[in-house]
């Protein structure tokens, strides 16, 4: 198995070393799936953007011994799944439909309804909460740069007896993507990160909608960054605060060291993404230099203005050839499949101006393929 040995920065030179999206095949939760955490000192998340560094090499261990585990909700019979306070008929369910996540001594509620990934409710010891209005945490597939927003309502009990009602709304952005230093001392290079802000209302106590807006409510921050090739998030923070003086209730950290996604050994489509990850990191090992080496000759003969990007129709593609080249351009999805292509021309010293119609393709990230002389340097592009 080859999770012990991270994909480490410098495979810039392939279309998997961007983080496109998450998608049902290779991020939707599975039953049987067992996470292990460490709970580590609490850091800034930092700006959003693209080609982010996130050092979080020095963060200190506070807790080893957190485990997160997927299973299917319990059977009613053997014919009904019974997923918090709904039923549901066991032949009307797909697989991983139905997920139950149970994380310390909390067990969280998932449906995953055609794309989206919805929280139906949680309960523990002290509170049974479900949502009567969803919330909806992703939809599949997510880019950099997409956002979900839904608004959700729950009803519930404390300690079996005291009624809890909330509201409120969740956000959630695939904000930012570049390379993360884990508190292992390991680089990935191939990480995006999702934000996701969920206000909270407490109707509890009789409020109306009227009043909501003078409630104090409560913001709950969570930052998840994810890598290609692994199901679930390698790093998260949440923060808690308190809207109506911003202070912060509580704040902590946590990482999923790779090396223990002992899912991963039946996990068919990211050990196929971490295969290709890895042969093309043993090829770089093998000529670490040859990389840049050609992208610095490539600028020795051409430069390259690119807008808009993001870009929603026209992307335009203003060079500058130094010397005479044969000079193309090809556009490649993140699976490394051309979309469109600006055929190689012979071209003589001087400046130049191409478009791609990008209008017609769905929303993500491409990579931007420029050649000149058999030479070539690759840009990422985002379609939104």
């Amino acid at each position: 198995m080859k999770t012990t040995t991270l994909i480490l920065a410098g495979i810039c030179g392939s279309a998997l070393s961007v983080f496109g999206q998450l998608n049902v095949q290779h991020n939707r939760f599975r039953a049987g799936d067992v996470l292990y955490k460490q709970q580590v000192e609490y850091v800034e998340p930092g700006e959003a953007g693209a080609d982010r560094l996130w050092n979080f090499s020095k963060l200190k261990s506070i807790n080893d011994e957190y485990t997160l585990e997927y299973a299917l909700p319990p059977l009613e019979g053997d014919s009904v799944y019974i997923l918090g306070n709904t039923r549901h008929r066991k032949n009307d369910v797909k697989e991983n439909e139905l997920i139950v996540g149970n994380e310390h001594n909390t067990m969280y509620y998932y449906h995953l309804k055609e794309d989206s990934l919805l929280q139906m409710g949680h309960e523990n010891p002290s509170v049974m909460l479900a949502y009567t209005s969803p919330i909806a945490l992703l939809h599949f597939p997510l880019n950099y740069g997409q956002t979900v927003s839904s608004g959700y309502r729950s009803q519930g009990l404390y300690s079996g007896t005291v009624e809890i009602q909330t509201e409120g709304t969740v956000t959630t952005t695939a904000d930012a993507y570049g390379k993360m230093i884990l508190p292992s001392g390991d680089t990935l290079n191939t990480v995006m990160r999702v934000k996701t802000l969920q206000t909270i209302f407490d109707l509890s106590a009789g409020n109306s909608d009227t009043t909501r807006t003078e409630h104090v409510g409560k913001q709950l921050e969570i930052y998840r960054w994810y890598c290609k090739g692994y199901r679930y998030p390698v790093f998260e923070t949440v923060r808690n605060i308190n809207t109506a003086d911003n202070s912060v209730l509580f704040a902590t950290a946590f990482f999923f060291p790779p090396q223990d996604h002992l899912y991963l050994e039946t996990d068919a489509e990211n050990m196929a993404l971490l295969d290709q990850l890895w042969d093309l990191d043993k090829q770089n090992i093998a000529n670490p230099d040859a990389r840049q080496t050609e992208t610095a000759n490539l600028k020795d003969i051409l430069t390259c203005k690119i807008y808009p990007d993001p870009v929603s129709a026209l992307l335009t593609l203003e060079y500058e050839l130094k010397a005479d080249a044969k000079v193309g351009f090809q556009l490649f999805a993140i699976n490394g499949h051309p979309v469109k292509t600006i055929h190689a021309k012979n071209r003589v010293k001087g400046i130049y101006s191409e478009t791609l119609d990008c209008s017609s393709l769905l929303p993500g990230n491409y990579i931007l393929r420029i050649t000149a002389n058999n030479l070539f340097m690759n840009e990422v592009i985002i379609k939104k």
